[in-house]
C-alpha cells in the first residue's frame, strides 16, 4: 500500500501535467466576460493568456491598459480564475474595477473551466493555438517578460 499511494498520486499529477503539453487539442467552451458577454475559446483563436492569480493578472492589465491602441486582441482570450475570490468582493469591488480595463477579461467564476490549466502563483501563461491545438506554452513571470513578449513574438 505504500508503494501503491505514491503512484496513483503521480499518476493524477501527470495527467494534469499533460493537459497543456504542445500538440495537445483544447475543448472549446464558452463562458463570461465582466460584461456578462460571452467569451469563447474557439477554432479562431490564436492566443490565450491565462492568470490564476491576482499577481500574473496585473502585469498583464498594466501592459494592455498602457498599450490599448497598439495591441490586436480579436483572435486573443484573456482569462482569469477568479474563483478564490469571495462572491461578494467580486461582485462589489473586483469585476467593477474590471470593467474599467481596455481590454475583455473573461471569468472563470467557479474554477471549473480552467482547473486543468497550469497555475504558479504570480506567473501568467500563454499558449499559442492553431485550430485549437497547442503549439507553444509560455509562462511569464515579471512585466518585463510580458513587455518582451508583446515586442518580440505577438502576431495576431
Amino acid at each position: 500500500m505504500k508503494i501503491v499511494a505514491p503512484l496513483i498520486l503521480s499518476l493524477l499529477l501527470s495527467q494534469t501535467v499533460l493537459a497543456f503539453e504542445v500538440g495537445k487539442t483544447l475543448a472549446p467552451f464558452q463562458i463570461k466576460n465582466q460584461y456578462d458577454e460571452k467569451a469563447e475559446l474557439s477554432a479562431e483563436t490564436h492566443w490565450v493568456f491565462f492568470s490564476s492569480d491576482m499577481n500574473a493578472a496585473k502585469m498583464l492589465t498594466e501592459y494592455l491598459n498602457e498599450n490599448a491602441t497598439k495591441v490586436d486582441l480579436s483572435k486573443t482570450l484573456i482569462i482569469s480564475d477568479i474563483s478564490k475570490m469571495p462572491a461578494f468582493v467580486s461582485k462589489m469591488f473586483a469585476i467593477p474595477k474590471m470593467k474599467k480595463y481596455s481590454f475583455k477579461l473573461a471569468l472563470d467564476r467557479n474554477g471549473e473551466t480552467t482547473k486543468d490549466w497550469p497555475r504558479k502563483e504570480g506567473v501568467l501563461t500563454v499558449l499559442k493555438l492553431s485550430q485549437l491545438k497547442i503549439e507553444s506554452i509560455q509562462s511569464l513571470e515579471n512585466k518585463e517578460g510580458v513587455v518582451a513578449f508583446f515586442k518580440d513574438q505577438y502576431q495576431p
